[in-house]
């Protein structure tokens, strides 16, 4: 059994690959250079030569090493098992210890930063897991895959013996975290209270012998009309911009009907401008269904079974299962209005309940 626990800050965590990168196309260079002066007739009076070429290859090789060393700063987090501590660390230098008895419970955060890159700018989302400890929270580890953090922060609280708080406010004892999601225990806010959805949402719920199903309607028309003309201004620029130079646009036709060419390269450009419309009205004319039974739920026409996932959470306007290792996401964009995305999640976790034979009383904490 590990006596430690370790975790590194996201950012040391996502530089390992990057130096693993730099480690791997540094020895397939040597290795190629070696085998060049291999294969060249190499002189004794070459070794200045070869000396001065090795130097600049290890300063050459070395420096992204060093600037690495100097510009990043390793946060590490341990938990000690043999002396129940928690010790923080910044560059290796001990910052601050806690001992476990100090942590009362454990819950989920996340941040959002904006770095900028070649191509723009891209927003990182950083999950985290929180302890309380008295009025305080104090941040224990992080990462930027959520499926990841969420089976850290589980084997906290186990090795804490404490309880994880979700987001909504429920406290899920250490000894229920590998629960099945049909045998978790409910808030009675979602339990008690009904669910109402907008009617700009267009869902309607239809009961069979087989379960209840949660059926969506919903075709917004702005977004029909917003990339109908996204996709009209693409089609034209298509046309006029690369027909030109091909001589194929309609600005280039000498009478009617065009020319075959000319014909099929408008055909092409509009099949091409017009990809998002037709994505979006695919998304639309689906059959979206999301189906509740006794063992399973059906999510558009796929079965996931309950004794697979342990929680449905919401991130944004998705849905997502989670188990120990894995996270299976479901988007609600073409499914329901944004303000329902909670409530479809609430519908789901009261009908699971409720299908799978739930008492409400042993539910109530």
């Amino acid at each position: 059994m590990e006596k430690k626990l370790h975790w590194m800050d996201h950012k040391s965590t996502n530089m390992r690959l990057v130096r693993y990168i730099l480690m791997g196309t540094e020895l397939v260079t040597i290795a190629a250079l070696g085998f060049a002066f291999w294969m060249s007739e190499f002189q004794e009076e070459d070794l200045l030569t070869l000396g001065i070429v090795a130097a600049f290859f290890l300063f050459f090789f070395g420096l992204p090493h060093v600037i690495l060393a100097y510009t990043t700063r390793p946060m590490e987090t341990v938990f000690d098992l043999e002396t129940k501590t928690i010790h923080w660390y910044d560059r290796k230098k001990e910052i601050r210890s806690l001992s476990f008895r100090n942590i009362e419970s454990i819950s989920y955060s996340e941040y959002s930063y904006t770095v900028n890159t070649k191509n723009g700018t891209r927003t990182i989302t950083v999950y985290t897991v929180l302890g309380k400890s008295g009025a305080e929270k104090i941040q224990l580890i992080e990462s930027t895959q959520f499926s990841k953090l969420r089976f850290d922060g589980e084997l906290i609280c186990k090795q804490l013996q404490i309880p994880l708080i979700n987001a909504d406010g429920t406290e899920i004892p250490f000894s229920d975290l590998d629960l099945p999601i049909h045998k978790r225990k409910r808030p009675n806010s979602i339990l008690e209270n009904e669910v109402v959805f907008s009617p700009n949402s267009q869902l309607s719920t239809i009961k069979s012998n087989q379960g209840i199903t949660l059926k969506s309607d919903y075709k917004p028309r702005i977004i029909m009309i917003v990339v109908f003309f996204v996709s009209l201004a693409f089609s034209l620029i298509l046309h006029f911009a690369i027909g030109d130079l091909l001589e194929l646009s309609a600005a280039h036709w000498e009478g009617f009907p065009p020319t075959l060419p000319q014909i099929l390269f408008g055909i092409i450009s509009l099949g091409i401008g017009f990809f998002p419309y037709l994505y979006v009205l695919y998304k639309q004319s689906q059959l979206k269904e999301i189906t509740i039974t006794k063992t399973s739920i059906r999510w558009y026409g796929k079965e996931y079974l309950y004794s697979d996932w342990e929680d449905l959470i919401q991130m944004e306007n998705r849905l997502c299962l989670v188990n120990d290792s894995s996270l299976k996401p479901f988007s609600l964009f073409y499914f329901c209005d944004f303000s329902d995305s909670t409530n479809v999640r609430h519908w789901i976790l009261k009908q699971i309940f409720e299908v799978t034979g739930g008492n409400l009383n042993d539910a109530r904490f």
